[in-house]
């Protein structure tokens, strides 16, 4: 019940006067304040090797709402869940150990990247002492990522990514997108984000049940809920610097998700918290769950 309301769900108004102290948020004060779900960023990469299924089942486990993952476009029209444009030798090896070649995924087959160890290494701002390798893991498709885990209660958060100058078809990214949730079933748990507004309108006319998310919007303009209308979305991305308390309930008003950017520190956590979105989205799922139970923020 709690994840799934969290994608419909945009009632409950935060009080106007609320406090931006610096103390955490006492029982009283959070009393009439909506829950705050969490994002497993890349699975949650400061744990676990990013957008691998190590990383997605831990998140799930602990009891993350959101697995949150990135979609590259391979030579073969397949989905690999990965982040960069190009193979990232600092995490990605050959199985003889050394470092992938960093070729583009757009250049490569689905069954040579899935050949690689992405789970042995990790990228350098993600290493650290709570940081668990697992040797062996792959780059997963986005169908075995939502096949695993759509008997379960996660929600999904996926990224669309077009690398600049790639050959890539915006609406046929949609396509494979939408066709992989509606098989899986998921198109009431599945949220598709991008910086590229072609696959968020691309995916609208396919299969408008498929909630969608803007991301960079403050790039473009300041009349958040303009853009989101025209793109028909109903969910904004939003830094500290990028919204007050006061626009982020006209948004929740208007049926709109507010989501954090991705903040891994306590401070930045209470801060959102103070500023009533919907989400923290963070690459350290453990901290901020902990965060919120401490504050009275989760169910």
């Amino acid at each position: 019940m709690r994840r799934g309301a969290l994608l419909f769900v945009a009632a409950m108004l935060l009080p106007s006067s609320f406090s931006f102290a610096k103390d955490p948020p006492t029982a009283e004060s959070t009393s009439m304040r909506r829950p705050i779900a969490v994002i497993a960023h890349r699975g949650g990469a400061l744990l676990r090797p990013e957008n691998t299924m190590p990383a997605f089942r831990h998140a799930a486990e602990i009891g993350t709402e959101y697995l949150e993952f990135d979609m590259e476009m391979t030579a073969d029209d397949r989905i690999a869940v990965y982040h960069d444009a190009l193979i990232n030798p600092d995490f990605c090896n050959q199985d003889d150990g050394s470092p992938a070649p960093a070729q583009p995924v757009r250049k490569l087959d689905l069954a040579a990247i899935q050949k690689l160890d992405c789970g042995a290494g990790v990228r350098p701002q993600y290493a650290g002492r709570r940081h668990v390798a697992v040797p062996g893991a792959r780059v997963p498709e986005l169908g075995e990522v939502l096949h695993a885990f759509k008997g379960s209660e996660a929600l999904f958060f996926a990224e669309t990514k077009i690398p600049k100058d790639a050959d890539i078809d915006p609406v046929e990214f949609a396509r494979l997108v939408e066709t992989a949730v509606r098989e899986n079933g998921l198109e009431d748990r599945l949220i598709l984000q991008s910086f590229d507004f072609r696959t968020i309108d691309a995916l609208h006319e396919i299969n408008p049940r498929i909630r969608t998310c803007l991301l960079g919007v403050p790039r473009q303009t300041r009349d958040y809920l303009a853009t989101l209308r025209r793109h028909k979305s109903t969910c904004i991305v939003l830094g500290l610097d990028e919204v007050d308390r006061a626009e982020t309930a006209r948004l929740q008003d208007a049926g709109i998700l507010v989501f954090s950017g991705v903040a891994d520190r306590e401070e930045e956590w209470h801060r959102y918290a103070e500023l009533g979105v919907d989400a923290l989205f963070t690459n350290d799922p453990e901290g901020a769950i902990a965060y919120l139970e401490r504050s009275g923020l989760r169910n």
